[in-house]
């Protein structure tokens, strides 16, 4: 295939969201020639697919080359696969070679929070709201941070007002939700889902919502700009 129809199909592919097609394509890519720029899209895609595995299979001939896209991908993966400690291996090695990139600062944040360091995660992901990741990222992030804290006025005192300024990201919709109704106050919560049409049912979703314990650490948002 020339590049100039790899390029044409990337691009119809793309506009589709079709992660299948552009597997199959990258894969083909591949086996025309090696090349680390194909390769890090065929394991980004993956990864987006949520094939962590596949992802990292992919990565494993590039993980001893510095690169911040590398290092980025590969600490994603290893969050998703509860791997704090291979992860923050990762993001050390991405912090020596860019220690003023966010997302590495948005990624270290995550695992510290999912190793229940509360307070270094906050700074973390300070630092990489300063360093300009996207508004949204961060302050979801600062939450899910103060609830996984039990500190639910704080994690709905962030996403409420972005909420009412017409910010509706359906992850901090979830967890504004969520706060409210472990705060109790569960007239506005079903305010929320009815207006949002979260659920068929808003009685049964407040219900689910008040019986969980403990988050989940997909709630953490490891989208970077």
């Amino acid at each position: 295939m020339s590049n100039k129809e790899f390029l044409y199909r990337e691009s119809i592919l793309l506009k589709a969201n079709n992660h299948a097609g552009l597997v199959t394509l990258y894969r083909e890519k591949l086996k025309q020639k090696e090349d680390d720029a194909i390769r890090l899209k065929l394991a980004n895609t993956y990864y987006l697919t949520g094939d962590t595995k596949s992802s990292l299979y992919y990565l494993q001939p590039m993980i001893n080359k510095p690169s911040e896209s590398i290092y980025i991908l590969q600490a994603k993966n290893l969050i998703n696969n509860n791997d704090s400690t291979n992860a923050i291996t990762v993001i050390n090695k991405l912090l020596t070679i860019s220690p003023n990139n966010a997302e590495a600062h948005n990624l270290h944040g995550i695992v510290l929070a999912n190793s229940g360091e509360v307070r270094k995660a906050e700074v973390a992901i300070e630092k990489s709201r300063a360093l300009f990741i996207p508004d949204d990222t961060a302050m979801n992030n600062l939450a899910v941070v103060a609830m996984l804290d039990n500190r639910y006025s704080d994690a709905v005192r962030i996403l409420l007002p972005d909420y009412l300024a017409g910010k509706k990201n359906s992850l901090r919709l979830h967890n504004l939700v969520f706060s409210l109704i472990q705060l109790g106050d569960t007239t506005y919560a079903k305010k929320i889902i009815i207006a949002e049409k979260m659920a068929k049912d808003p009685d049964e979703l407040i219900l689910a919502l008040s019986q969980v314990q403990s988050l989940q650490q997909e709630r953490l948002s490891d989208k970077g700009a």
